[in-house]
C-alpha cells in the first residue's frame, strides 16, 4: 500500500517528535512556563520502531527526528538505536545543538549524519534574548565539533524584523567560513509566533533582495516536494529559504507528523490528529487511510496550537 491522497500527493516523509520539552524558551515557539505532556504518555522506543517500521512498508522514505528538543529525552539513545535497526533510507535530526556533544557516537553509529541546528543569531545578546538563555557559545562549539567529526550540518535561522534581520550578511559569511548551509525561515503563524507576526515577519523575497545588494545568488534545482529552495553564492556558499508564509508548498507536501504521545497529523496546521498508540496493525492501516483524507490541499492562515508539540 502506498500513502497517496486524493490530490495524488504521495506521503514519503515523516517528522517524528520525541518530546515536546525543550531546554530553551525561544519567543516564537513557547512561553516561559509551558505545559508539557506527561512523560508517561510518550511512545516507547519499541513503539516508535513498530509504527515507523510499518510506515516504511507503506512508502515512507525519510524520517526526521524533532521535538521540542529531542536530545533532552532521557532515553534518546535507545530510541535512535531502535530506529537504526529499521535501515531507514534517510534518518536525520533537528536540534538546537546544545546537547549534541553527548551523542556524537550514538548518532554516528545510527548513521544519523545530517543535522539541522536551529540558531537565530550570531550575537550572544540577541541569541540570549530570543532563546531566553545564554547559549550561543555552546551551540557554536557543537557546530564546529560536528563539522570536524564529518557530520553534514544546516543552520536554520528564523528571520525577524528588528531583531535579527540585520544579520543576513553575517550568516552568509558564517556559511562561507564553516562550510555549513544556512537556511533563512519565514516566521510562521503557528502558536506563539502569531503574536510576533505582524511586527516582525520578513518575507523570503525581501531577504533575497537584501542579499542581492551584496552577492550574486545562483539558483539551484530543488526536489518537487522540497520545503526549501537554494542558491549558491560565489560557488562555495550555499543558502536556502523556507517561505512557508509567502510561498506555501501545500500542493506538493509529502509529510506527516508523529507526536511524542503517538498522534499522527497530516499537516502542521491541522488542529486534529489521530492516535496510533496501542493500536493493532489492522487498526493503524485504517487510521492511515483516514489521515490521507484529512490532509488539506491548502493550509489555513494561522493556528493557535504550539509548534513544539507537533515537531515543527
Amino acid at each position: 500500500m502506498q500513502l497517496v491522497d486524493q490530490w495524488n500527493r504521495r506521503i514519503r516523509k515523516l517528522r517524528v517528535s520525541l518530546t515536546d520539552q525543550c531546554n530553551l524558551r525561544c519567543r516564537y515557539c513557547m512561553p516561559l512556563h509551558p505545559e508539557f505532556l506527561d512523560k508517561s504518555s510518550y511512545l516507547t522506543p519499541q513503539q516508535y520502531k513498530e509504527i515507523i517500521g510499518e510506515l516504511l512498508d507503506y512508502g515512507i522514505e525519510e524520517v526526521r527526528i524533532t521535538g521540542g528538543e529531542p536530545l533532552v529525552r532521557q532515553d534518546f539513545d535507545e530510541v535512535i538505536q531502535e530506529l537504526a535497526k529499521l535501515k531507514i533510507p534517510s534518518l536525520s535530526l533537528t536540534t538546537n545543538g546544545l546537547l549534541l556533544h553527548r551523542y556524537w557516537d550514538v548518532l554516528k553509529a545510527a548513521n544519523v549524519l545530517n543535522l539541522n541546528v536551529s540558531l537565530d543569531s550570531l550575537q550572544p545578546s540577541t541569541q540570549a534574548a530570543i532563546a531566553r538563555r545564554d547559549c550561543l557559545a555552546d551551540i557554536l562549539r557543537n557546530i564546529q565539533e560536528g563539522i570536524a567529526r564529518g557530520f553534514s550540518l544546516k543552520v536554520n535561522t528564523v528571520v525577524m524584523r528588528g531583531i535579527n534581520d540585520c544579520e543576513l550578511f553575517d550568516f552568509v559569511e558564517f556559511a562561507r567560513k564553516t562550510g555549513v548551509t544556512v537556511r533563512f525561515l519565514e516566521l510562521m503563524r503557528v502558536g506563539y509566533a502569531n503574536s510576533l507576526y505582524e511586527e516582525h515577519y520578513v518575507s523570503a523575497q525581501e531577504c533575497i533582495a537584501r542579499l542581492q545588494e551584496r552577492y550574486t545568488l545562483t539558483p539551484l534545482p530543488a526536489a518537487p516536494d522540497s520545503t526549501a529552495f537554494y542558491f549558491t553564492i560565489d560557488e562555495n556558499v550555499k543558502v536556502g529559504f523556507i517561505a512557508s508564509e509567502s510561498q506555501p508548498f501545500c500542493s506538493s507536501c509529502s509529510r506527516w507528523r508523529l507526536t511524542a504521545d503517538g498522534r499522527l497529523f497530516a499537516c502542521l496546521f491541522s488542529e486534529e490528529g489521530l492516535s496510533v498508540r496501542d493500536k493493532t496493525p489492522g487498526q493503524r492501516q485504517q487510521i492511515y487511510q483516514q489521515l490521507l483524507g484529512m490532509k488539506p490541499l491548502r493550509r489555513v492562515e494561522q493556528v493557535s496550537h504550539p509548534m513544539y508539540g507537533l515537531g515543527g
